[in-house]
């Protein structure tokens, strides 16, 4: 009698207490526009691709310091496994400032997406959550993030 396979769980997570805080060593510049930035990684070992799939699960704490006026600002969010794009969410954000200055020129957005990927090679798979700023005149931060990856065997 063999032992029953479950599904199991491989994560990356990275906690930031100020996003604003350029000091912290796990806070992400985005400050370059079309520079992709990989903020988090996973590698999953896939033995049976036919009968596996993996459910991707990520966050990104996205900090824009902003001026005080009001603007736009894009970024990308791609999962990526081996190299190569499964998914993609292009985040456009509108930023009007409330309050005083310079709690009014911050703005936190939290996107996260679940990917499943029905078509994992086998062997070692790195899975990679990728953020990419298209465009703001702001500050944009990449601060508290995870990628976590559950594999299934069917």
């Amino acid at each position: 009698m063999g032992l029953k396979q479950e599904p199991f769980v491989v994560a990356q997570s990275f906690s930031v207490v100020d996003p604003y805080d350029p000091d912290d060593p796990n806070i992400i510049d985005l400050s370059n526009t079309l520079d992709p930035k990989t903020v988090a990684t996973v590698d999953v070992c896939v033995k049976n691709p036919q009968k596996t799939q993996v459910s991707i699960d990520s966050m990104a704490q996205i900090a824009v310091g902003a001026t005080q006026s009001s603007e736009t600002f894009k970024v990308t969010y791609e999962i990526m496994r081996n190299g190569t794009t499964i998914a993609t969410i292009n985040d456009e954000m509108d930023y009007v400032p409330t309050g005083s200055f310079p709690d009014a020129g911050r703005h936190t957005n939290f996107p996260n997406f679940p990917v499943l990927d029905n078509n994992p090679s086998a062997g070692i798979n790195t899975y990679d959550l990728v953020c990419t700023r298209l465009s703001a005149t702001s500050f944009i931060f990449v601060a508290s993030r995870s990628l976590k990856a559950t594999v299934f065997t069917l």
